[in-house]
C-alpha cells in the first residue's frame, strides 16, 4: 500500500512503486487459497456462496461509500468536459470491470488523451473481484473431477503457468491491454495460491532469506520505471520476493516489524487507504485550482490514513461484523445488500450522465446555430484581421464539455475494411471534377476533412481521403500500441502508396501528428533525423505529381479545457512550446523538389503564443486535434494556399 501511494505521489522518486499491486495480488492469492483449502480439508467441499458473501461484506461497504463520495465530488468540482469519462468509469468500477474499460482505452487511439479519473485505481480491485469469482469455481471444478487435493493443486498449477505464459506474450505484443488484463495478472494470484499449499514455516535461515525477499521487492520499487515491461518476466521479482517473505518470515525480525503499532495500523486500514488515496490525488487539484505541491502531497498522505481509519472503524467493520447489520446474515441477504449498493451507484451515475448528455445536446445545437450564421470575426479571421463582434460577447463554441465530439471525421474515411484494405472516401463531386487529389495521413489528416471538403466544393475538385490512427506515409516503423496495429499500419502505408500511384491523382496532400506515434529510429540515429529520412523515402515512392505537405498544427497542454472553462482567456501557450516538436515536414520538403510546404501556423498562433480560443471558437477538441468548428473557419485561407501551391 505504501509503495503504491508513494509512487502516485512521487512517481519520479519511487519509480517502480506500482509493483505494490503485484505484491497485493500475490498476498491476496495466498490468503484466499489458504481459506479455501482449509474448508476443503475440513469439510471435503466448498461453499462458494458463503465465500462470495464474505468477500461482499469485506469489500463493498467501503467501496460503495468511496464511489458515492467520488460521484458527489465529480459533480461539485470537476469540469463538465470530463463528466462522461469519469461517470462511466465510476459505473465500470461499481460493476467491477474498470480494468477492462482501461484495457480497451489503452489500445483505443481516440482515447489516448483521456485524463486520469478518480476511480482509475479500481482496475486492481476489479481484477481481484473477478479472480475471487474464478478461483473458487476452478477449485470446485477440480475437486468435483478429481475428488482429491492433488487434483486441485494440478488445476491451480496449470492455470498459473498458462496465465504466466500469456502474460509474457501479451506484454510484448499489446502492453496496454496486458497491464490491465485479468488473465495476465492471474498468475500472480495463482503463485500466492500455490504457496498456500506449502504454508508458512519457520526455518533457521528464515530471517536471512526473508530479508532477501523483502529486498527483492524494494529493488523493484526503486529500479523499475515506466519503461519496464510489466506484467511479464520482470514482475516475477517482486512477486517471488513477496512469496518468500510470506513463506519464511514467521518468527523473524520482519514479522516483528509487522507487530509495530503504526505498521499494524497501516495493515489494518490498507484496503481503505488504497481506496481513498487516489481520489484525493486526482480531485484535490480540481477543488483547489492548482496542481499538487509538496505540502499538498504530504497532506494527502496524512489525510489518506485518517480517512482510511475512519472508514474502517465506522463503516467497514461495523457493517461487516455486527450481527444486526451483515455480521450474521445468510449469503442471500448479503447478496441483496451488494445488489442494492450496486444499483444505487449505477442509478445515480446514470442519472448524472444522462443529465450531462441532455446538456451536451443543447450545447451542440447552439454550436450548429452559431456556425450556420457565419458571424463576422468568427474563428481564424479574428487572428488575421483586426475586428470585433459585440454580438459574440460571452460566446464560445464548441463548449469545452462537448468539444471532443466536435469532429468532422467520417467512418468511411477512416481505418481499414475487414479485408485490410484502406477505407477511402470522396469529398466534392464524384465526376466532372477539375482536379483529383488524395489526402492521406493519421488522425491529424482527418481532422481537416472539413477543410478538404470546403476546398473541393469551392474549386469543383474531388479530394479522396484515407486516414489511419497513428499511421502516416513513412518508410520507418512507428511506435504502436500492439503488434497487430504495427502490421495493419504497414499494410495501410503500402496500399495507400499503390492507390496514389494508380488513382490518377493531380496532387497528394500529406500531414501527420508531430507527437503521436513517432518513428522508431535505428540505433545511433535521432528520432528527428529518422522522421525526415522516412518521409523523404516514402514521398519518393509516390507518383510524379505535386506533394502538398501540411505542417502539423500546434498542441495544447492536457488541462487546457480546465483553463478555458475557468477563464475563457489567458490560456495561451508559448509558441515555442506549442510548436516545440517538429514534424519533419519542412526539412523533408527541402530535400524533395516537387513537395510544396503549406504552413498554417499563422492561423493558430501569433509570433509569440498559440491560444486554444480564437475568434470565440475553441480551436482544439482535445490537446492535439483541431475542432471541426475551427477547421471550418480555416477554409478560405487553406484554399488560397493550396491553389497557390498547385499553380
Amino acid at each position: 500500500m505504501l509503495s503504491v501511494i508513494s509512487y502516485h505521489l512521487w512517481p519520479s522518486t519511487i519509480t517502480g512503486g506500482y509493483v505494490g499491486v503485484d505484491v497485493f495480488f500475490a498476498i491476496s492469492g495466498f490468503l484466499i487459497t489458504s481459506h479455501l483449502l482449509a474448508e476443503i480439508d475440513r469439510t471435503g467441499r466448498l461453499r462458494v456462496g458463503t465465500f462470495w458473501a464474505r468477500r461482499i461484506k469485506r469489500l463493498m461497504p467501503a467501496s460503495t461509500l468511496l464511489l458515492l463520495t467520488t460521484l458527489i465530488a465529480v459533480a461539485t468540482f470537476v469540469p463538465r468536459a470530463l463528466w462522461h469519462q469519469f461517470l462511466r468509469e465510476i459505473m465500470a468500477s461499481s460493476l467491477q470491470v474498470e480494468n477492462w474499460r482501461l484495457a480497451h482505452d489503452a489500445v483505443d487511439y481516440l482515447a489516448a488523451d483521456n485524463r486520469p479519473s478518480p476511480v482509475q485505481h479500481f482496475w486492481t480491485l476489479s481484477a481481484e473481484e473477478q479472480l475471487y469469482v474464478a478461483l473458487p469455481l476452478l477449485l470446485l471444478l477440480a475437486l468435483a473431477l478429481t475428488r482429491s487435493r492433488r487434483g486441485v493443486l494440478a488445476a491451480l498449477v496449470l492455470a498459473t503457468v498458462a496465465s504466466f505464459a500469456y502474460s509474457v506474450h501479451l506484454t510484448s505484443t499489446s502492453p496496454g491491454t496486458a497491464y490491465f488484463s485479468t488473465f495476465t495478472r492471474a498468475w500472480e494470484f495463482g503463485a500466492g495460491g500455490l504457496l498456500a499449499y506449502a504454508g508458512a514455516r519457520r526455518s533457521k535461515a528464515g530471517g536471512a532469506v526473508s530479508c532477501l525477499g523483502f529486498l527483492a521487492v524494494l529493488v523493484a520499487c526503486l529500479a523499475f520505471d515506466q519503461h519496464t515491461a510489466v506484467p511479464g518476466y520482470s514482475v516475477a521479482l517482486p512477486v517471488l520476493g513477496a512469496l518468500v517473505v510470506l513463506w519464511l518470515a514467521d518468527g523473524t525480525g520482519i514479522a516483528a516489524v509487522g507487530r509495530f503499532p503504526p505498521v499494524a495500523l497501516l495493515g489494518r486500514v490498507s484496503y481503505a487507504a488504497y481506496l481513498w488515496h487516489w481520489p484525493l490525488i486526482v480531485l484535490l487539484p480540481y477543488a483547489t485550482g492548482h496542481r499538487l505541491d509538496a505540502i499538498d502531497k504530504v497532506s494527502v498522505l496524512f489525510a489518506t490514513v485518517l480517512i482510511a481509519w475512519a472508514s474502517t472503524s465506522w463503516v467497514e467493520d461495523p457493517i461487516r461484523f455486527r450481527p444486526k447489520l451483515l455480521g450474521s446474515r445468510p449469503p442471500r441477504v448479503v447478496a441483496a445488500f451488494g445488489a442494492s449498493a450496486l444499483l444505487v451507484v449505477l442509478g445515480l451515475s446514470g442519472v448524472a450522465d444522462a443529465y450531462q448528455t441532455s446538456k451536451d445536446d443543447a450545447l451542440k445545437r447552439r454550436t450548429a446555430a452559431v456556425v450556420k450564421q457565419a458571424p463576422p470575426c468568427f474563428g481564424a479571421v479574428a487572428l488575421k484581421t483586426t475586428c470585433s463582434n459585440p454580438a459574440l460577447a460571452g460566446t464560445l463554441v464548441p463548449d469545452p464539455a462537448t468539444a471532443l465530439a466536435d469532429d468532422a471525421n467520417r467512418a468511411e474515411c477512416w481505418g481499414v475494411h475487414q479485408d485490410g484494405a484502406p477505407k477511402v472516401c470522396t469529398l466534392g463531386p464524384a465526376t466532372g471534377y477539375r482536379k483529383h487529389l488524395l489526402a492521406a495521413g493519421d488522425s491529424h489528416n482527418n481532422a481537416l476533412i472539413g477543410v478538404y471538403r470546403g476546398i473541393a466544393e469551392r474549386n469543383h475538385w474531388r479530394i479522396d481521403v484515407a486516414g489511419r490512427g497513428g499511421c502516416y506515409l513513412t518508410t520507418l516503423p512507428q511506435v504502436q500500441l500492439t503488434a497487430e496495429d504495427d502490421h495493419i499500419c504497414t499494410r495501410w502505408r503500402h496500399d495507400v502508396t499503390v492507390l496514389a500511384r494508380t488513382g490518377g491523382y493531380d496532387a497528394i496532400l500529406v500531414t501527420h501528428s508531430a507527437k503521436d506515434r513517432p518513428v522508431l529510429p535505428p540505433k545511433g540515429e535521432s528520432v528527428a533525423h529518422a522522421t525526415v529520412r522516412g518521409l523523404v523515402a516514402a514521398w519518393s515512392e509516390l507518383p510524379d505529381v505535386p506533394i502538398l505537405a501540411i505542417v502539423d498544427n500546434p498542441s495544447m497542454v492536457a488541462d487546457y479545457k480546465d483553463c478555458v472553462t475557468a477563464h475563457r482567456s489567458d490560456c495561451a501557450r508559448p509558441r515555442s512550446q506549442a510548436l516545440g516538436v517538429p514534424d519533419g515536414q519542412r526539412e523533408a520538403a527541402a530535400q524533395v523538389p516537387r513537395v510544396r510546404l503549406i504552413d498554417l501556423s499563422d492561423l493558430y498562433c501569433t509570433p509569440v503564443s498559440c491560444s486554444p480560443v480564437i475568434g470565440h471558437v475553441l480551436v482544439y477538441r482535445d490537446p492535439s486535434h483541431v475542432s471541426a468548428t475551427y477547421a471550418q473557419t480555416l477554409i478560405p485561407y487553406a484554399d488560397e494556399r493550396v491553389r497557390a501551391a498547385l499553380s
